[in-house]
C-alpha cells in the first residue's frame, strides 16, 4: 500500500495527539520510578473516541489487518472466475477459501534498518540480535499493524534507554519493603527491580509473568534481562493491559500513561512513534 508523503504526516500527528480522558493509571509494571505500582491496582480505563485508522481514511489497516507489497487484499468474486470448459480439462483446481487463508501473508516484519531509523540511538552491535526476539514478540501479541508497533517499540526505546539495557540502572533499594509490588521479604527491593523491554518491576509481577510463561523469573529473576525474555515479557505486559486497542483508539499519549504511570519523557515518546510511523508506512 503506497502513502503520500502528507498521509504519512497526518496519520503521525493525528495519532499523536490523541489523548484519554480516564485518569492517570498508577503502575507496576512497565517503570523504572520507585513509584511503581502493582499491576492489579491499575485496572485499564480509557474513553473510545473510535477507530483512529478509520477517521484516517487508512481502511487496509482499520480492521488489524495488514497486507505487505504484492499481497493480495480480498479473493477474487466468483464471477472473475472462469467456467470450466470440460470435465476432462487439465487445469489446475480453483483455491479454496481455506487455500487461501493458508497462504495469507504474515504481519509484515520490522527490518534491522527500520529499526536503526526508528530508534537512532541503539548501539549498532545489538540490532541484529534484537530484532528477531523483538518481531517474534510482535507477531504471536497481535501487534501486526504499523499504528501498534511503532507504539510499542516507542515504549520500549525509553523504557530500555535506546536499547541499550534490560536492566534498570538503579540499585532497586527504593522498591524494599513496597507491598503494593509484593516486595514483602527482605531484598525484594533489589531482586526484583526494573527488567527486560519494558521494565517489569515488584515481586508480584515477576510472580505474574513466571506463571504466564512458564520460566521461573522468581527463581531467576536475572533471565528477564536475556533478549528474548525481555521482549517476551513486553510483549505480555502490552497484551495484559490491552494496549492494541488503546494505540489504536485512545492514542500513543494513554498508551504511554498506561506503560509509565504518568508522562515521564513523553515528549520523546511521542517523537518515536511518529518517526515510528513515518518509516512503517513509507511505501
Amino acid at each position: 500500500m503506497s502513502l503520500s508523503h502528507s498521509r504519512h504526516f497526518r496519520v503521525a500527528i493525528a495519532a499523536a495527539a490523541l489523548i484519554g480522558t480516564a485518569s492517570t493509571a498508577v503502575l507496576g509494571l512497565g517503570t523504572s520510578d520507585a513509584n511503581a505500582d502493582s499491576v492489579t491496582s491499575a485496572p485499564t480505563r480509557y474513553e473510545e473516541p473510535g477507530n483512529l485508522l478509520e477517521v484516517l481514511e487508512v481502511p487496509a489497516f482499520a480492521g488489524g489487518e495488514w497486507a505487505g507489497p504484492g499481497a493480495s487484499l480480498s479473493s477474487a468474486s466468483p464471477s472473475s472466475v472462469p467456467a470450466e470448459s470440460s470435465d476432462d480439462s487439465d487445469d489446475a483446481p480453483e483455491a479454496t477459501s481455506a487455500d487461501s487463508a493458508d497462504q495469507a501473508p504474515a504481519p509484515p516484519a520490522v527490518t534491522s534498518d527500520d529499526l536503526r531509523r526508528i530508534v537512532p540511538g541503539i548501539p549498532a552491535e545489538r540490532i541484529d540480535q534484537y530484532i528477531a526476539p523483538l518481531n517474534d514478540a510482535m507477531v504471536h501479541n497481535g501487534i501486526d499493524t504499523p499504528i501498534r508497533q511503532a507504539a510499542f517499540i516507542a515504549q520500549l526505546a525509553v523504557e530500555s534507554d535506546s536499547f541499550r539495557t534490560f536492566e534498570e540502572y538503579a540499585s532497586g533499594r527504593a522498591y524494599e519493603g513496597r507491598a503494593d509490588l509484593g516486595n514483602t521479604q527482605p531484598g525484594d527491593g533489589e531482586r526484583y527491580k526494573g527488567r527486560g523491554a519494558i521494565q517489569v518491576t515488584g515481586r508480584h509481577n515477576y510472580e505474574e509473568l513466571s506463571q504466564h510463561t512458564g520460566v521461573d523469573f522468581v527463581a531467576n529473576p536475572e533471565l528477564l534481562a536475556a533478549p528474548e525474555n525481555a521482549f517476551a515479557s513486553a510483549a505480555w505486559y502490552w497484551t495484559a493491559r490491552d494496549l492494541n486497542k488503546v494505540a489504536d483508539t485512545a492514542g500513543i499519549v494513554r498508551v504511554s500513561e498506561l506503560v509509565n504511570g504518568g508522562h515521564h519523557a513523553l515528549t520523546r515518546r511521542i517523537a518515536d512513534f511518529e518517526r515510528g510511523l513515518d518509516v512503517l508506512l513509507a511505501p
